[in-house]
């Protein structure tokens, strides 16, 4: 208890308890969970949750001496059916477990700490405060995501996405998240394309054409030649040329003499600076816009050359 009590103050450090409070064997919280220890006590991790902003309840698996402190989420926490664990609601116990801390006022992410050199309470950062951003992923941890200080939770990524970078979302002092990966939707090659997002499906024509009979193709299966103008299609783009084999060819897209085929005006900042583009755009001959798979940049030729070609169409 010294680290709730004044060195002098015996009766902080011995509190006069009764017993446990109530525990509901067999079910631990899902959700919600602020920190964890291990090795800890049943008594100590009660302790830590009082002494703890936002903290409830308390998950405790016996076998592997482990303490979870869970908040109370505002739709209720999801529980789940565990037969080597115990919940206990923090209000079925005696607050004299935490010392002097027992009333503390401190504030989201915080703990109360005693400090002896003021003999005064303190509050200090203990956990991050919110969730990290992680779309498409899932913690992938046996007892579930913790936000302890300085500590990574391990993530996979939803059924149709793969990882890039490592899997780890690591809450950083003084309590904010750091995402060392995302999930990128998996790109494979099929005879009926893929489906870009959810408007738009694109589909590579293997049979080299004009561009103009390239374009002309696109649109009679309802669409046109490719525009490109985020860096994020490009990569999906590029994934997906990969995943159908295309290495050191040249691909028609939509784009012509500095123009989209939706008629939109090219614009070089809309992609990133690390695309290689190479558009000598216009002169005495039509110039026609291509990505290039050997410098995986765009580049521009004679229309009349003949190349394969990526049609987009709105998804209906």
């Amino acid at each position: 208890m010294d680290d709730v009590c004044s060195a002098d103050d015996d009766k902080c450090k011995k509190p006069n308890l009764s017993g446990v409070g109530m525990i509901e064997k067999g079910k631990c919280s899902l959700t919600g969970e602020l920190l964890r220890f291990r090795p800890m006590t049943l008594l100590d991790c009660a302790k830590k949750c009082f002494i703890t902003s936002q903290c409830t309840s308390i998950n405790y698996r016996q076998n592997w001496k482990l303490c979870d402190l869970v908040m109370s989420s505002d739709d209720g926490n999801k529980m789940a059916d565990d037969s080597t664990c115990i919940r206990s609601n923090i209000t079925t116990w005696q607050k004299s477990l935490a010392g002097q801390c027992a009333d503390h006022n401190c504030e989201k992410g915080q703990k109360c700490e005693f400090n002896a050199d003021g003999n005064n309470l303190k509050c200090v950062e203990a956990y991050c405060k919110g969730l990290p951003s992680t779309p498409n992923a899932t913690v992938d941890e046996r007892f579930g995501m913790r936000r302890n200080l300085d500590t990574g939770n391990k993530y996979k990524c939803d059924s149709g996405y793969k990882m890039k970078g490592n899997p780890f979302a690591v809450c950083q002092s003084p309590g904010d998240w750091k995402v060392l990966f995302n999930c990128t939707k998996k790109v494979t090659c099929s005879a009926e394309g893929y489906k870009y997002d959810a408007e738009m499906h694109i589909k590579l024509e293997s049979s080299p054409l004009k561009w103009a009979d390239a374009q002309q193709n696109c649109q009679q299966q309802g669409g046109n030649l490719i525009r490109i103008t985020t860096k994020n299609k490009w990569d999906s783009i590029i994934l997906y040329l990969k995943g159908c084999g295309v290495q050191n060819e040249k691909i028609w897209i939509g784009l012509k003499n500095y123009v989209w085929t939706t008629g939109e005006t090219f614009i070089i900042t809309d992609l990133s600076d690390n695309i290689i583009v190479q558009l000598n755009g216009v002169n005495s001959q039509q110039r026609c816009g291509l990505i290039n798979t050997q410098q995986t940049g765009l580049e521009d030729e004679n229309c009349n050359s003949r190349y394969k070609f990526l049609c987009e169409k709105p998804i209906v």
